[in-house]
């Protein structure tokens, strides 16, 4: 039985993250050789694709799939000329129109299940398009099918913004060099976890691959305790 694993970060972009900016896209590209990697080992189980969506309300530099949904096979890396903070936080309109996008994609795809990454250091300010629950009634439509949704956050109470938007897993970070690449890490051993949970929830226990229900139960058992530790905790 094999899955295709939609692996989405949605990536703050706002001027307030120029101070991790470098720590920032080397955690990304690092994140990628993790999916990559996963890939590789899990090929006969899991077909990965990848994207990045930076977001911000600039005009010069509106928000924008930094990649949309590359195959980990052909995925590249992001750099200076990709991510360039600087503007406020459409937060809402960014994690809707991501999740309108993947929605579409995934139409049909009764093995699909994603992976929604929110990385931020700061809460919305800034959306025109989609409202808080909009964003609610698509983040529970889709952990419904089995969906990952994790909230990493500084400089707010993270806990209580992911409970407030219906995601389970959250993270906490501080945002300085050090502390922005220990979050990256944990992201990243996090996710490994989270791989082989999902190829282990899909060897067929009863043979005949029918039961798809069960497997999105599986999918969701998956995604519990996502985090093995909140890294301010440390």
């Amino acid at each position: 039985m094999k899955t295709s694993i939609y692996n989405l970060i949605i990536l703050d972009e706002s001027g307030s993250m120029s101070g991790v900016r470098q720590q920032t896209i080397s955690g990304c590209n690092e994140t990628i050789n993790t999916i990559v990697s996963a890939q590789e080992k899990y090929k006969d189980t899991q077909e990965h694709f990848v994207s990045i969506y930076a977001f911000q309300d600039n005009d010069k530099c509106p928000s924008r799939y930094l990649i949309k949904n590359q195959p980990a096979t052909e995925v590249g890396h992001i750099n200076e000329e990709l991510y360039k903070p600087w503007g406020a936080t459409p937060l809402y309109d960014a994690v809707g129109s991501t999740l309108a996008d993947l929605k579409a994609v995934t139409k049909g795809e009764e093995m699909a299940v994603g992976n929604v990454t929110i990385i931020t250091d700061g809460m919305e300010n800034a959306s025109c398009h989609y409202s808080y629950a909009k964003v609610l009634q698509m983040i529970d439509a889709l952990k419904e099918m089995g969906w990952t949704f994790n909230l990493i956050g500084a400089n707010f109470d993270v806990v209580t913004a992911a409970a407030a938007m219906h995601i389970d897993n959250s993270l906490a970070f501080e945002q300085n060099a050090v502390g922005t690449q220990a979050m990256f890490e944990t992201e990243r051993s996090s996710r490994q976890q989270w791989f082989a949970k999902i190829s282990e929830s899909l060897k067929d226990e009863d043979g005949d691959g029918s039961d798809k229900k069960d497997l999105r139960t599986r999918f969701k058992e998956a995604a519990r305790n996502y985090f093995k530790k909140n890294i301010t905790d440390n």
